[in-house]
């Protein structure tokens, strides 16, 4: 009989921690939607996007978004790490700017300078 109550007991525990990990994960998963969302959100009052620019924005930050955290969490140094996500940044960059159309890639350029100068008082 103690052998069952502890197999159960076992198996509500194990159950309980599965649950919190999708929970975890699901969260996250949010996380970045909302992250992504509020960055898009962001750039289309600058530069006033299309529909389509809105959508091809929307999935470079996402997918940045994602590889940022899949970096974030594996087992490299420190400076290896901010190197990646250096590289990833300037990547997604790259590929808004190359959505970007007329008078928004120079607003673009702009509020990125203004990004660089506010963080730099920041530190």
């Amino acid at each position: 009989m103690r052998i069952i109550k502890l197999l159960v007991l076992f198996i509500s525990i194990s159950i309980n921690g599965i649950s919190q990990t999708d929970q975890l994960n699901e969260n996250q998963v949010i996380n970045i939607e909302q992250s992504s969302q509020n960055e898009l959100d962001g750039l289309n009052n600058l530069l006033h996007l299309s529909p389509e620019q809105k959508e091809q924005i929307f999935d470079i930050i996402h997918g940045v978004l994602i590889k940022n955290k899949q970096v974030q969490s594996m087992k490299l140094i420190a400076a290896d790490k901010k190197d990646i996500l250096t590289r990833n940044n300037n990547a997604k960059i790259d590929m808004i700017k190359n959505v970007l159309i007329g008078k928004q890639k120079p607003l673009y350029t702009q509020y990125l300078a203004n990004q660089i100068t506010t963080k730099g008082l920041e530190d």
